[in-house]
């Protein structure tokens, strides 16, 4: 175990992964952007019907449809969450195994995602409870000062909001470790990643704004280049007739126009999306890597 990591390799991490392995970070983009696309075809299916005038009738199938769709899609939820933890535990078992061949794209369904998913819930549970018990203690701190002073109230209002999302970004760094090093480890690693944590919050915190300050300026880039290439395809040229829709599904675009809206989400939006949750997870894996044992090398000796 080192003292401590370097931020700069820590970042270079998801570079590298994405160099190394570009086909496998296309297919994680591909299987979580494919499943929501199939669930929004399905919602939007079911909605088609609906009609827009306020003094029409809904066909008598319609609310039958919708109770079926309820049930089905709280049962894609719950595999649209299984995905994503086999998602999630292969971004961070490549950037352990960096430049090693992978016959299934670092994708696993065992005990290591089991793992993963009682930490992932643990960690929300507790970061819920702590955000749910700090927002009535503000809430009831401010509505006690309100009485007295509405100006005064709003200030500490603001400054207990700005308060609980430092709060909430330093308690994501202190418990960043936890995650990667279960998986690391092949155990629940509670304990060993909260100890690594300690005396490193900091520098953890650091690596954590770096990575959304890079994810916001992609997201921006990226939202930019979506929006100016909608619109060059015509996707929004359907919006000027919208008035003269009777239902839901005459909103929509022509199927020719859906068709390359889909393929251009499948194609290169899969990959941008791949890259995007490799930039999430690979620098927290690297830095536990990092400090449970050495900065690794490319193609080394792993135990994942």
């Amino acid at each position: 175990m080192v003292e401590t990591f370097s931020i700069i390799d820590a970042l270079r991490a998801p570079l590298r992964v994405i160099r190394r392995h570009p086909l496998t970070v296309f297919v994680w983009g591909l299987l979580i952007v494919g499943f929501v696309m199939a669930m929004m075809l399905m919602v939007f299916g079911a909605l088609a019907d609906i009609p827009l005038s306020p003094n029409a009738e809904p066909p008598p199938q319609l609310m039958g449809q919708f109770i079926a769709m309820q049930g089905v899609s709280m049962l894609l939820n719950l595999e649209q969450l299984v995905l994503g933890v086999m998602v999630w535990a292969a971004t961070m078992r490549a950037t352990f195994r960096i430049g090693r061949p992978e016959r299934y794209f670092f994708l696993r369904a065992g005990m290591d995602e089991v793992r993963l998913a009682v930490v992932g819930l643990a960690l929300f549970a507790g970061a819920y409870a702590a955000v749910i018990a700090f927002v009535i203690v503000a809430a009831v701190l401010s509505a006690l000062i309100w009485q007295f002073s509405q100006t005064a109230a709003l200030m500490v209002g603001g400054v207990l909001f700005l308060a609980m999302i430092a709060g909430v970004a330093l308690a994501m760094a202190r418990v960043s470790m936890i995650a990667p090093a279960t998986l690391l480890l092949r155990r629940f690693a509670f304990r060993e990643g909260w100890a690594l944590g300690k005396r490193r919050v900091w520098r953890l915190f650091g690596l954590l704004v770096s990575t959304w300050l890079i994810y916001m300026l992609v997201y921006f880039v990226l939202a930019f280049g979506v929006i100016v290439t909608l619109f060059f395809s015509g996707a929004f040229a359907g919006l000027a007739d919208a008035q003269d829709a009777t239902t839901f599904g005459e909103l929509f675009p022509s199927p020719t126009v859906l068709g390359g809206v889909a393929a251009f989400i499948l194609l290169p939006g899969s990959f941008v999306y791949g890259a995007v949750i490799t930039l999430l997870n690979a620098p927290f894996a690297a830095a536990c890597r990092e400090l449970l044992d050495g900065a690794p090398q490319d193609a080394d000796r792993t135990i994942v």
